[in-house]
């Protein structure tokens, strides 16, 4: 039987793109009555919902709004309004909405995570870490406070607890391309190429058609040897939408090495044909042609 979506549901995958980087954001609305005269709060999450959907944000903050001045202690509303203020940069006002948040709920561990990203916006990194430990405190499968976590301690070189975060938000979420994209680049770095090659494989069957993972993946196999295996991943990451300007140079050197010429033939004579590849790319690929040779015409 079909349910209703919560608020959450409906919202999140729209309005996660109001603030950059993972912060994990949403409400929702569901079907109101034209025949009552007064909104509730929910019809109004609904029109809230209309307009950032359709790119309104001061509609869609106005309707917010209006919830607050009915309802001041609604936390979904007030932390909404801090990730469209955090969006445009208003870290002021941001910062008092979510305070309203946690007013109203202080074990509201979405809010906690958002204070974290403003906080990192604002240079603070420690004040960062406190939030974003406060979010998995409350709430161990939050995976976008895991990888937050991770990625600062990367950047502090801190690369093993930032390897247990990352496994941490993939646990939590196994569909978080971010954290096994982020993981695996570090397996990599530390020349863990086969765990790397495990951990991406295994996380096919959660993100199969995620282009960034598939040619991640392509690229591995490729350093590897692994040339077969490494085209097919090539062609599967193309047709699950990556633009990589360097795929097709790289899917040609993979079929060269496997003894299809004129399959590479024809990548290498698209990215010379091809008006926004770069003078770099456009000259690696004339010089594999020009090794190629009257291979590719065949």
């Amino acid at each position: 039987m079909q349910t209703t979506p919560s608020r959450k549901e409906r919202l999140f995958c729209r309005f996660r793109r109001l603030i950059p980087g993972v912060l994990i954001i949403a409400v929702l609305g569901v079907p109101f009555s034209l025949h009552s005269g007064e909104l509730t709060v929910d019809e109004r999450f609904k029109l809230a919902e209309q307009a950032l959907n359709d790119g309104n944000i001061e509609q869609g903050r106005a309707q917010l709004e209006s919830i607050l001045k009915t309802n001041p202690d609604d936390k979904e509303a007030c932390n909404l309004l801090g990730n469209i203020a955090l969006a445009q940069g208003q870290f002021e006002q941001a910062k008092s909405y979510y305070d309203c948040a946690l007013n109203a709920d202080p074990l509201f561990a979405e809010t906690y995570n958002n204070l974290g990203v403003l906080a990192l916006k604002q240079g603070n990194v420690e004040e960062a870490m406190t939030n974003f430990h406060a979010a998995v405190k409350i709430d161990p499968k939050r995976a976008d406070a895991w990888y937050n976590m991770g990625q600062i301690l990367m950047a502090a070189g801190q690369t093993k607890p930032a390897g247990e975060y990352l496994h941490r938000a993939i646990k939590a979420d196994p569909t978080h391309s971010a954290a096994i994209h982020r993981l695996a680049i570090l397996l990599i770095s530390q020349r863990r190429g086969d765990e790397a090659v495990k951990l991406l494989e295994e996380s096919m069957e959660a993100v199969s058609e995620n282009p960034q993972i598939l040619f991640l993946l392509a690229t591995l196999l490729d350093d590897m040897g692994r040339n077969k295996e490494a085209a097919e991943r090539y062609l599967q990451a193309r047709a699950a939408g990556d633009r990589t300007p360097e795929l097709p140079l790289y899917l040609a050197g993979v079929q060269i090495k496997l003894g299809q010429e004129k399959a590479a033939d024809k990548e290498l004579r698209g990215i010379l044909s091809n008006g926004k590849a770069d003078a770099v790319l456009k000259e690696k690929a004339s010089a594999l042609l020009k090794k190629l040779g009257d291979k590719g015409a065949r």
